[in-house]
């Protein structure tokens, strides 16, 4: 899959672990920036049923910004939810099953510091690949170290 994204719109956006009520005014003010061209909903502590009513708001908040919204882990969620596709990890499912869930749509993969696993995604044409952690964070537990 080919992506043609706007170059100026480089950052990609990853939700924090909780949805506060200053959540979603704070990601309008982000993204009317114009510099951000992707965010993922990573949301792993609420049920479907929350994941669904937020991912409805965020929705709306990233088309109406031209943003691209993935879901997290869930393929089955981001065909619900209408998303410009998902990421998966590498406990999820295959790039190859997610394919048949949600067609066409973005698929980013997970490949933590690996170029075994980044030459899988490849093949298996996985629209982009993410490494890291680079740089410690307070969104999740960082199992493998990437280099710069």
């Amino acid at each position: 899959m080919n992506l043609k994204i706007n170059k100026k719109k480089f950052i990609y956006l990853i939700s924090p672990n909780k949805i506060t009520a200053n959540f979603y005014r704070n990601l309008k003010e982000v993204l009317l920036t114009g510099k951000v061209g992707f965010f993922q909903m990573r949301l792993k502590k609420y049920s479907l049923k929350q994941k669904i009513l937020i991912g409805k708001k965020i929705k709306l908040i990233c088309k109406s910004n031209n943003v691209k919204f993935l879901v997290n882990d869930e393929p089955l969620l981001a065909k619900k939810l209408k998303a410009d596709g998902c990421h998966l990890g590498q406990k999820d499912k295959s790039i190859i099953d997610a394919r048949k869930i949600i067609g066409n749509k973005i698929i980013g993969i997970t490949c933590h510091n690996s170029i075994k696993l980044a030459k899988t995604a490849i093949k298996n044409k996985a629209s982009y690949l993410a490494f890291g952690a680079f740089f410690a964070t307070k969104t999740k537990k960082a199992r493998y170290k990437a280099s710069t």
